[in-house]
């Protein structure tokens, strides 16, 4: 009996449809490891939940490690982003013996006081080095700076990688769009630095209204699976367990999933169970995925019903008006003329929406859910008890 690979939500180094991101990726962290560049463009993956945006993120933490740079991970949302970010650096110089690493430690409270006085220029303590606190920005710039040259002198360089982006405090993002865009411009070489984050799709648009300086990132759109990578998604990881897919069992979840990603992962897993655990050479046939289908539908059930479950009642209103339209990814215009309203009418559900993961705009001035399915059960709510 070997175990499924194809368990909902884990983070998996098989990332099937995503080979050119991947590829991007590696080239990246070798230019930081043999050239000691700094990659000017901070890359973000956007994209809604399940399409695989920390597991892309979390190749690139592997691809940084293996070319010999000391990645820092940072999940944004838990807490206000800096002091994280400062924390993860201060446990990454605190076996360093060096005047570097007092120098870091300097910069690290330097900018944990300028996050706590907001940039006023508050005394610093005596022996920090600097007479005031700089604002979060510039506090962030030296820190990062001084962090590379220091890991350069050890033959390395700095990665650094931030999940949930859009989760990130306006403080924090403001700061980090200001330190790369001043790094950038900095005449002193090498600095061997680059910054990879994840987001939700509406992520774009918090940075850059964090700060201007975020238009200069690179926002790069993650969309759910194209059949042939869905294929290979459902064939590939069972051929390394010596396991084959019957073609009609591969035909019934590639109806069901239509390319998202999760529920591909959800298909497969539950008819792996239902196919008993197949050991090498066992094959999934359409009478697998058929049996697994009650207890698959179970848990959609569950996964439309929580973010159902999150909107509020003018929430609920702007998504019922979406499930309506014709078009899977109506424009906004069309949704809140449909509901008797102005477009800006519908602006704060449709933000709070996306900050919950339920919608996405795939293009602009356009709505879309961020799952397939939504629709039909939202519609499916009409005269029910909630």
């Amino acid at each position: 009996m070997q175990r499924s690979p194809y368990t909902p939500g884990e983070v998996t180094a098989f990332l099937p449809g995503r080979e050119t991101h991947m590829v991007r990726l590696r080239v990246q962290m070798q230019h930081v490891a043999d050239e000691k560049a700094f990659i000017a463009r901070p890359r973000v993956y956007v994209g809604s939940r399940g399409v695989g945006k920390t597991s892309l993120l979390r190749y690139g933490q592997r691809a940084a490690r293996e070319r010999g740079l000391t990645p820092v991970w940072i999940t944004a949302g838990d807490a206000d982003l800096l002091p994280v970010l400062s924390a993860e650096l201060e446990k990454l110089t605190r076996a360093w013996h060096s005047a570097a690493a007092q120098e870091i430690a300097s910069l690290i409270r330097n900018l944990e006081l300028s996050v706590s006085v907001a940039g006023l220029g508050a005394k610093t303590s005596p022996g920090q080095g600097r007479s005031t606190a700089e604002a979060p920005g510039q506090a962030l710039e030296a820190l990062i700076a001084a962090t590379a040259h220091s890991l350069h002198r050890h033959g390395g360089g700095l990665a650094i990688f931030i999940d949930e982006l859009q989760a990130a405090d306006h403080t924090a993002l403001k700061a980090l769009a200001y330190a790369w865009q001043h790094l950038r411009s900095r005449d002193e070489s090498p600095l061997p630095a680059t910054l990879v984050a994840a987001g939700l799709g509406h992520t774009s648009d918090v940075v850059t209204d964090a700060a201007t300086f975020g238009e200069h990132f690179e926002f790069v759109r993650l969309k759910d699976l194209s059949r042939e990578a869905a294929y290979n998604a459902l064939s590939e990881p069972a051929i390394k367990f010596g396991v084959s897919w019957q073609y009609q069992a591969v035909e019934a979840v590639l109806e069901k999933a239509h390319g998202y990603p999760h529920f591909l992962q959800l298909w497969a897993h539950a008819a792996w169970e239902s196919a008993g655990f197949p050991d090498p050479g066992g094959t999934i046939t359409l009478g697998a995925v058929e049996a697994s289908e009650d207890e698959v539908l179970e848990q959609l059930d569950v996964f439309y019903r929580t973010r159902w479950g999150k909107a509020t009642p003018a929430e609920r209103e702007l998504l019922r008006a979406i499930a309506l339209q014709s078009s899977p990814a109506p424009r906004r215009a069309d949704v809140a003329a449909a509901m008797g309203k102005p477009t800006t009418a519908i602006s704060m559900a449709r933000r709070s929406l996306m900050d919950k993961g339920i919608l996405d705009s795939p293009a602009r001035g356009l709505l879309a859910f961020t799952a397939p399915g939504f629709s039909s059960y939202i519609l499916g709510q009409d005269g029910t008890e909630d």
